[in-house]
């Protein structure tokens, strides 16, 4: 044993065999200050860091840390997270009555102290920078020792491990951590999952001793810095033109994760993402963030600069959406907008914000084209955004959809942008309004203008449309491997695709312009996970509309006798108010289908038509065979027809990893979908829910970034394993199943069995990759 390590083992003797109050490490250690920690990249301790901590705190600590919804906020997915430290005010509080203050890593605060001034505590030692000290004064080692000298329990474990995630948070401090380490003796780090190993926790205890030193960022290569700098001037022309158009790109990829395909990307070199951010410098400048509540909020500023920021955090799986710069995509955004034959008069203010006023001055059908030409980036936005626990967003959508959407010619003409623009008051969104509560009064003007704009639409279709034709498949798009969609949902979560994927669904969206910006505005743009319970109502009242509308576009291509009783059968139990609405023959009567139906089965029929039209995109069919079971798996099929006792006790997504020592080891999803009699449901959805109904379908790969439960299966053992799940229709055969071939949050594979299943999430897509969240891990 080296004389360091002897120290360190006499440092943890000590601390385990007493206490500490702030006021104790104060009078032992003098008061605690805040320090930088990050240092330069070529400092021996730096690199020691990168190679040797950073690994464990990603693998170990940030699969649970690492959103909005990271318990106490301590996000340790950066250094700047980790110095930023814990607080106890929630992000996630439906019942608030005012809008929180922001609390986001890199735009809220700028160094350590803002932190401590915002109420975050440090849960490094903060005060004399001595072994003892560091340990003794540190809330995360004591927690890590804490787990260490109380393993972890095997099997299902105790009541007192909650999972939930509405639990209260414990968040001690150091004068409160005794206390808790008292009542919660179990709830050391990682919480309710194994032991870090004896190396493990070796390396982070000797990293917290010597006073948890890190790095500053790697330097960006000659090659990224010339990208990066060609973009930011591409971004920031003078001209009036190129600002208005620089701010709708903004408000559209600030949620994004910019990438260059110019560079090499593979397993061993993932590519480094940037962030669009507004500042208030130019480019060639340091950068200065402007911190505004939402992106198209007042910069307050005279000029707006586009910049790209290097994102420092490591990537999660959850908040992952990837978005490239490249040649091709310059040349797309020179057609639709630099080259394009408009002109600006004046730039449009802050002071009142509507996306169809704002930026009526671009065509219509650039803006369209903009947002369809990566489609799954749009319609991810409000799935893999700042809702890291998005039950507001997600609870107005059935489990699993398909998604298609207008053909962007139909918009490429003056009088669709003069309609559009006419039309932008009744297409006015609540997230414009702060993040406080509405009146009703101001409500009910929202409700009442999405009547009007959908009479409004009924009659310029009857005005515009060829009746003798009418809607065919030509209204459609087909243009890339982006023209379908599907869309699963996991109760809290959800997961898009490309592609029309599986069984058919029961509903299906048919999406054109004013939807597809108004779903961005107010689920992505507008949206405030800081705002209070009357923002985050309202947001959900408004998306029943953009459902609504989305669906009676899909079902205007079946024949008028069959709308109203389909429709029907998607809005089982619906309220008075709401069949009313239904009723409206503007919905959808007023624009016949030309297509020719051969069965009496239309919407089936619809649907297996729309799939090989759009599927003529190469890319598209290619999308669809890569999550398909493969022959040498076939036996995994017989999952898809599960029975309903077997598929209510499945969690929402499980992952199965199939290991062969002949071939490549396998990844499958698991997906269970919850039937509903309708989702329009604003405060009792379970009231709505049809669990006989549910099902369950299987494909290879990763479709989703929550797994419930993990199960590790032999190639040998592959046909054991789907009989076994098959009988599995009670609780005794399911925890047969689970404990022959599932990976318990308690085994002690389950650290070794996570990282397999990041190495092959890595090798299935390096530019998607990011790590799984661990949060919805059941315990059973």
């Amino acid at each position: 044993m080296t004389f360091k390590a002897l120290i360190i083992l006499l440092c943890t003797v000590l601390i385990s065999a007493c206490s500490d109050t702030e006021d104790q490490l104060n009078e032992d250690y003098g008061k605690d200050q805040a320090r930088p920690r990050q240092l330069s990249v070529d400092d021996l301790l730096a690199q020691e860091y990168r190679d040797q901590v950073m690994p464990i705190l990603e693998k170990r600590c940030v699969v649970c840390h690492g959103c909005y919804d990271a318990p106490c906020q301590l996000k340790l997915s950066s250094p700047e997270g980790i110095d930023r430290g814990a607080s106890k005010d929630q992000v996630y509080n439906g019942q608030r009555l005012l809008g929180a203050k922001p609390s986001r890593l890199f735009i809220d605060a700028h160094d350590t102290e803002q932190w401590r001034e915002k109420g975050f505590s440090s849960v490094l030692n903060e005060r004399d920078q001595t072994m003892l000290a560091n340990l003794q004064g540190s809330i995360m080692y004591k927690l890590l020792l804490q787990k260490e000298n109380n393993p972890q329990l095997q099997g299902i474990l105790p009541e007192e491990f909650n999972y939930s995630l509405d639990r209260q948070d414990q968040c001690p401090d150091i004068n409160q951590l005794d206390d808790y380490q008292e009542d919660f003796p179990l709830g050391g780090m990682p919480y309710g999952l194994p032991n870090l190993s004896n190396d493990e926790f070796k390396t982070l205890e000797a990293w917290i001793a010597k006073g948890a030193p890190m790095s500053e960022p790697l330097p960006l290569s000659e090659e990224t810095s010339k990208l990066v700098a060609h973009w930011e001037q591409k971004l920031n022309g003078d001209s009036l033109k190129e600002q208005l158009v620089g701010r709708y790109i903004y408000e559209h990829l600030f949620i994004g994760h910019i990438y260059f395909d110019a560079l090499p990307i593979s397993t061993d070199t993932p590519p480094r993402f940037f962030k669009l951010v507004r500042s208030s410098t130019p480019p060639g400048e340091p950068l200065k963030i402007i911190p505004s509540r939402r992106p198209y909020d007042d910069p307050k500023v005279d000029r707006v600069y586009y910049r790209l920021m290097l994102d420092r955090a490591t990537t999660l799986a959850k908040t992952n959406l990837p978005y490239v710069f490249n040649e091709q995509r310059e040349q797309l955004w020179d057609t639709l907008f630099y080259n394009a034959d408009f002109t600006i008069d004046t730039l449009p203010g802050y002071k009142d914000f509507n996306p169809f006023v704002v930026f009526k001055d671009i065509p219509t059908s650039a803006r369209y084209q903009f947002m369809l030409k990566e489609a799954y980036f749009t319609i991810s936005g409000f799935i893999k955004g700042p809702v890291c626990r998005g039950q507001v967003a997600v609870n107005v959508i059935n489990d699993k959809f398909w998604v298609f959407f207008v053909e962007p010619d139909s918009t490429s003409n003056a009088d669709v942008d003069h309609f559009v623009y006419e039309q932008a008051n009744n297409l006015r969104l609540p997230a414009e309004s702060s993040s406080n509560n509405l009146s009703v009064i101001e409500w009910l003007s929202y409700a009442k203008g999405s009547r009007q704009y959908v009479k409004a639409k009924s009659d310029y279709i009857k005005r515009f449309m060829n009746h003798d034709t009418g809607l065919n498949f030509s209204n459609i798009w087909s243009g890339n491997e982006n023209a379908a969609l599907t869309v699963f949902r996991h109760i809290d979560s959800a997961t898009v695709v490309k592609g029309a994927l599986g069984k058919q669904p029961k509903t299906a969206w048919l999406i054109d312009y004013p939807i597809l910006e108004r779903i961005h505005y107010l689920l992505v743009a507008g949206f405030d996970v800081y705002g209070n319970v009357g923002h985050q109502i309202t947001t959900r009242l408004y998306m029943d509309f953009l459902r609504i509308e989305s669906e009676t576009n899909f079902i205007s291509f079946i024949p008028n006798e069959f709308r109203k009783p389909v429709l029907a059968s998607w809005y089982l139990g619906a309220t008075k108010e709401l069949k009313e609405y239904l009723n409206d023959r503007n919905l959808m009567h007023a624009r016949p289908s030309g297509i020719k139906y051969q069965t009496e089965f239309p919407k089936e029929e619809l649907l297996n038509r729309l799939k090989h039209y759009v599927y003529t995109q190469p890319m598209l069919k290619a999308k669809n065979e890569q999550y398909r079971v493969p022959e040498q798996d076939l036996e995994l099929k017989r999952l898809n027809n599960l029975g309903n006792s077997v598929v209510v006790a499945l969690p929402q997504v499980s992952f199965v990893i199939i290991e062969d020592k002949k071939n490549d080891d396998r990844a499958y999803t698991l997906i269970r979908d919850n039937a509903h009699k309708n989702v329009s449901s604003l405060l009792n959805e379970a009231a709505n829910r049809s669990v006989s109904e549910d099902t369950a379908e299987i494909y290879k790969g990763f479709l989703g970034t929550y797994p419930g439960i993990i199960f590790k299966v032999s190639a040998a053992d592959k046909g054991d394993f789907v009989s076994l799940f098959l009988q599995a229709n009670d609780s005794q055969k399911f925890q047969e199943l689970i404990t022959r071939y599932g990976v318990r949050r308690s085994d002690t594979q389950f650290w070794e069995v996570s990282d397999h299943l990041h190495d092959l999430y890595l090798q299935q897509d390096p530019i998607e990759y990011g790590l799984f969240d661990y949060n919805r891990l059941i315990n059973r």
